[in-house]
């Protein structure tokens, strides 16, 4: 999967989440209606997305992180990262 279609998928999953039909990337957490009870589900949806993260208990995010930031912390943490 190449990088953009896992940020993609996220927004795709999120947006479920939330009962949106779509989200932008690029718009806060808080500001999409993630709260904390919603902070446990995107966990759950980033590790069935970016399956290669090392520690995903290493990740930081609050109610400002985008689910670009999001996306680019994951990649980044990746084992297959290069």
């Amino acid at each position: 999967m190449s990088d953009n279609t896992l940020l993609i998928a996220l927004q795709t999953e999120v947006a479920e989440m939330l009962n949106k039909d779509q989200i932008d990337a690029d718009t806060p957490l808080g500001e999409l209606g993630v709260d904390s009870l919603n902070v446990v589900e995107v966990i759950l949806i980033c590790e069935q997305i970016y399956t290669n993260v090392s520690d995903p208990e290493a990740l930081i995010f609050d109610e400002f992180t985008t689910l670009r930031d999001m996306d680019a912390q994951l990649l980044e943490a990746s084992d297959n990262f290069v």
